[in-house]
Formats: structure tokens, C-alpha cells, sequence
């Protein structure tokens, strides 16, 4: 089985792996969480904006909620995530709509969804 490839569409980029795409944008989960920063500009907020609308619309996820609200940011938070059957607590995105909601955003299960999209078998 061959590594798919993760092409983030916003700034033309093609990460080789899965893994590769999925630890970069970790750490800036990371970074944001650890800072306590919300991400409002840039090119990691395209990023991450690109990688959330995708994700929805690859996955039928929340399509009419980007209809209705932008998103204007994302910040770090931390969650407690069931990985076999245990409950551990991780760092993942929280998105920051116009409509000053926020919804959960797990981007490795985001950016494994866009790479079985991007390269079918």
C-alpha cells in the first residue's frame, strides 16, 4: 500500500504522507493551545479554514451551518477523545464561528478524511 499524499488546496502544498500533513497541523493546534492564542489571519488560518470546509463538504459535516456562519477564528482547547475504549485527554481546535459559537475540530481525523478523498483506490 502506497503513502497517500495530502494537497492543502489553500496554499498549494502537497505533503507526502498522511502523517507528515496530519503532525504539522498538530503542532499548531499545539502551539495555539499552549499560547492561548486564537487564530484570526494567515496563511494557518486559511489552512485551517480550507481543511474544516473540506472536511465538511467531503463529509456532508455541518454544510449548512458554513452556509449560515463564516468562520472568524480558531483557538487551541482541550477535550477528553475515546481511543479504544479509554478516555484521554488531547489538544484539538476549536472553531470560532460568526455567530460567536464553537464547535470541536479534530484535524488528523479531518485530514485522513481528505486524503482517502484525494487518493481514491
Amino acid at each position: 500500500m502506497s503513502a497517500k499524499t495530502v494537497t492543502i488546496e489553500s496554499k498549494d502544498y502537497v505533503f507526502n504522507t498522511l502523517k507528515e500533513a496530519q503532525k504539522y497541523y498538530d503542532a499548531i493546534v499545539k502551539e495555539l493551545y499552549d499560547a492561548k492564542l486564537i487564530l484570526t489571519t494567515g496563511q494557518d488560518f486559511e489552512d485551517l479554514k480550507w481543511i474544516y470546509t473540506a472536511y465538511c463538504n467531503y463529509t456532508n459535516h455541518d454544510v449548512d451551518r458554513l452556509k449560515e456562519s463564516d468562520i472568524v477564528g480558531f483557538k487551541g482547547i482541550s477535550t477528553v477523545r475515546q481511543n479504544a475504549g479509554q478516555y484521554i485527554p488531547t489538544e484539538c481546535c476549536a472553531i470560532i464561528f460568526s455567530d460567536n459559537t464553537e464547535e470541536e475540530f479534530f484535524t488528523d481525523k479531518a485530514i485522513k478524511e481528505i486524503a482517502i478523498k484525494q487518493n481514491p483506490r
